[in-house]
């Protein structure tokens, strides 16, 4: 642990003394340390984030979506007579200063969560009855912030989920090819480009008010969903910096394209890639048992195109930024977001193949 960590840890009210705090999770974006204070002979463990600038632009706006969103599930979960909520969904540790982070003398911005012990994550669903309790973390999560106007967040992403900005965006990389890595990628290029039709199929009816706009996570993939370590059961989402306006479908088709490949999203082998009609159909039954209650019929109609359609644009912006120098999503090794993007690419295959 360095001493500037722990000077960034200094600024939030956090009581007892600094035992030891290290790199924690898998998290592509964001900077993740998982600390322990020592507190009258009690240890207790919180979650100290320095949030990517470069992904978000205005990590203020970030902050206040998160601030407004941790509050709304804390006071849902009290009206409906859980105890100790922080100990079972996200909830913000106030900086010293008042403010719900703390921004340090490089402008950089840093914020803090009680380390939920109850539960732990997985990077691939395990069976089919995990695949239905990521399904109902989602809906359960979904159903809280129901009620809360998607007017009242900022669009901190502005474009985050629109397939077609992500197609737009790799037909400039395939055309300029800054990195000269195209040659490596024609094939990539032309599957992309065989599919373009999936693009608009959310957009467009999101766009006309055919379905309406909600408060949604905007990525629920299975190792955002917290399960009970005790029960199997789903506790809550985790990773709120995406979440803001958009529609149910940007959740649930990301949600069915993380969890419904056993093999998972950074997959050795290409010929181990499936989908897993199970898993769907358990995390579909998980999601409606949740959201069933507040979804209209044309959102609902519109659940299963929505699988395609994620799994596409994340094919499509794993290639646009190998193209563009692995700019966005970190990099474990010259050509991963290549790889990442081809797993996606024979995932979208075995759904088409599927049916779904």
């Amino acid at each position: 642990m360095t001493s500037q960590l722990a000077l960034h840890l200094s600024k939030f009210s956090v009581p007892g003394i600094l035992l030891k705090a290290e790199r924690f999770g898998s998290g592509l974006i964001n900077e993740t340390f998982l600390c322990a204070f020592s507190d009258n002979g009690v240890v207790r463990n919180y979650i100290l984030q320095h949030i990517n600038k470069t992904v978000f632009k205005r990590p203020d706006l970030v902050m206040e979506n998160v601030a407004a969103v941790t509050g709304h599930l804390q006071a849902r979960l009290r009206r409906e007579g859980v105890v100790d909520p922080a100990g079972v969904a996200p909830a913000l540790v106030p900086a010293r200063d008042g403010r719900s982070h703390h921004v340090d003398g490089a402008g950089q911005y840093w914020r803090m969560f009680p380390f939920i012990e109850a539960g732990e994550v997985f990077d691939i669903v395990r069976d089919a009855a995990h695949a239905r309790e990521v399904g109902r973390g989602l809906g359960r999560f979904q159903a809280l912030v129901a009620d809360l106007p998607p007017g009242t967040l900022h669009d901190t992403l502005p474009g985050f989920h629109h397939t077609t900005i992500y197609l737009g965006q790799l037909d400039e990389a395939v055309r300029i090819d800054p990195q000269g890595r195209l040659a490596g990628a024609r094939a990539e290029a032309a599957f992309a480009r065989s599919r373009r039709k999936l693009a608009p199929l959310l957009t467009d009816p999101m766009e006309s008010g055919r379905i309406p706009v909600r408060v949604v996570h905007n990525d629920p993939k299975v190792n955002n969903v917290l399960i009970d370590k005790r029960t199997g059961k789903a506790l809550c989402m985790l990773d709120l910096d995406t979440v803001k306006p958009g529609i149910v479908h940007f959740d649930f088709g990301d949600c069915v394209r993380s969890a419904a490949n056993p093999a998972g999203e950074d997959a050795k082998e290409l010929d181990g890639v499936s989908f897993d009609r199970a898993r769907y159909a358990a995390l579909r039954e998980g999601y409606l048992s949740e959201a069933a209650s507040f979804l209209v019929q044309e959102e609902l109609d519109l659940l299963p195109m929505s699988v395609q359609v994620i799994t596409f644009e994340l094919g499509i912006r794993f290639l646009a930024d190998h193209l563009n120098g692995d700019a966005y999503f970190r990099a474990g090794y010259p050509g991963h977001n290549l790889h990442r993007a081809r797993v996606q690419f024979r995932l979208l295959e075995r759904m088409e193949q599927a049916g779904v």
